[in-house]
């Protein structure tokens, strides 16, 4: 997704790029105030050695179009190819929009 006009669309686009390994575009939309420290390298292979197997949204509060921030609370489901171990990635995002786009903060 080239630019998403809300958090969620972030949220989901992120999803898709691990998803698919594009470890770039999570680089490219984590707020860079708080990319300092982030193992890039364990990122990658933690997508690509994972089978997702779908997103369930929770809750947004904000983060429509129209705020400069908003939450998203989510769960990802995966499992692990080496382990073959099944998991659920749940976490509450804050993302900030900074101009036109979007970033995940935390």
């Amino acid at each position: 997704m080239a630019n998403p006009k809300t958090a969620l669309e972030l949220m989901q686009a992120r999803y898709e790029a691990y998803v698919q390994g594009d470890i770039d575009f999570i680089k490219k939309t984590h707020d860079p105030k708080t990319a300092k420290g982030i193992n890039w390298k364990d990122a990658e292979e933690w997508s690509k050695n994972s089978l997702w197997f779908g997103l369930e949204i929770i809750e947004t509060i904000r983060g429509t179009q129209f705020d400069t921030d908003g939450i998203v609370e989510f769960k990802a489901f995966y499992k692990d190819k080496i382990s073959g171990k099944e998991f659920i990635h749940h976490e509450r995002s804050y993302f900030v929009k900074k101009g036109r786009h979007w970033y995940y903060k935390g």
